[in-house]
């Protein structure tokens, strides 16, 4: 699986798993560090992901195979790095449920970042002398403008309420930035004591029931 391909269903993952929590560290070049990713999902969930599989990616080249998500051999041998990335490890734990925690080293962030569909999240980088400002737009418009993904859970609520409770009520998922040195400017986000930590959060909930638009603007 080449970078750009895992970043681009890594997208959908996030709103498809029940848990979901990533981590960028950055080393004192603000440029290479490392991404730590951790999620959790039940049959329930790894079900939707595989639906998801088959429905929301429209490009044939993006097609994969979800038992990546539960099967720790097959996404070592399906993910391919780059001169730029690097797998350090990948753990998956099915003692209760599937319970991923990877391990993602990088030394380019800028030439990560533009892996990603830039149509899709909306997410960019800019350089300004020795300042950095990550923006990152979600449009759930422009992520699912055929309303596949939507439809599905509104779909729930109907067939399966306890299913389409979790879905709006519990997955819950977190991004976070780490700096050693203090961030200068931040939109949306949850800024630590010492500035060297950002985080944000959203639901499901966000998208689904409301035509919200969600922000986040960091300046290293």
């Amino acid at each position: 699986m080449n970078i750009k391909k895992y970043l681009y269903i890594s997208i959908f993952f996030i709103l498809l798993i029940s848990c979901y929590n990533q981590t960028i560290i950055l080393n004192s070049d603000k440029n290479s560090g490392k991404m730590i990713i951790k999620y959790n999902l039940d049959d329930d969930y790894f079900q939707l992901v595989s639906i998801a599989t088959e429905n929301l990616f429209i490009e044939e080249d993006n097609k994969f195979d979800p038992l990546i998500l539960i099967d720790e051999d097959l996404f070592k041998d399906t993910f391919k790095e780059t001169e730029y990335i690097k797998l350090r490890s990948v753990k998956i734990d099915t003692s209760n449920g599937y319970n991923g925690n990877i391990i993602i080293e990088f030394s380019d962030l800028e030439k990560t970042l533009e892996a990603l569909p830039r149509g899709l999240l909306n997410l960019t980088l800019k350089k300004e002398n020795s300042n950095i400002t990550i923006t990152q737009i979600l449009d759930f418009k422009k992520m699912d403008p055929d309303e596949i993904f939507k439809n599905f859970v509104l779909q729930q609520k109907e067939e399966e309420i306890n299913f389409y409770n979790r879905l709006i009520k519990e997955a819950k998922f977190t991004f976070i930035i780490k700096t050693l040195t203090p961030i200068k400017y931040t939109e949306g986000v949850m800024l630590s004591k010492d500035k060297k930590q950002a985080k944000y959060t959203f639901m499901i909930n966000d998208f689904i029931n409301s035509n919200k638009i969600l922000k986040f603007i960091i300046s290293l």
